[in-house]
């Protein structure tokens, strides 16, 4: 489940960064593009239909609780971070590169 290792992942740098002397008190948020999967974590009720659920989904929800995280929903086409997972066609690749903020360099250029 990839909620739960960007959560870990987000707590354990937020921590990192508190060692190195910046402190933040806002919340992670944290970018999913699954409506189920954080309608699913923001419901601390258990039902028989969740109960196969991992424990890893609970971290979620406690990281929830505590409000380490925030979960936000972004349709699948307007996800950046694609542009680092995904092979994408040049004019997709270009423009979540450029909203990235990363400098985007045709293959001709120096």
């Amino acid at each position: 489940m990839s909620m739960s290792e960007a959560t870990k992942e987000a707590i354990y740098l937020r921590r990192f960064l508190r060692t190195l002397g910046f402190e933040s008190q806002s919340r992670i948020q944290l970018y999913c593009d699954n409506q189920g999967a954080i309608k699913l974590a923001e419901n601390p009720v258990f039902h028989n239909r969740t109960k196969h659920i991992d424990v890893r989904h609970h971290f979620v929800r406690d990281a929830l609780r505590d409000k380490a995280i925030e979960l936000k929903y972004v349709p699948t086409g307007e996800m950046v971070a694609d542009v680092l997972t995904k092979g994408l066609p040049g004019p997709r690749h270009r423009d979540l590169s450029e909203r990235l903020g990363l400098d985007f360099q045709e293959e001709n250029e120096p």
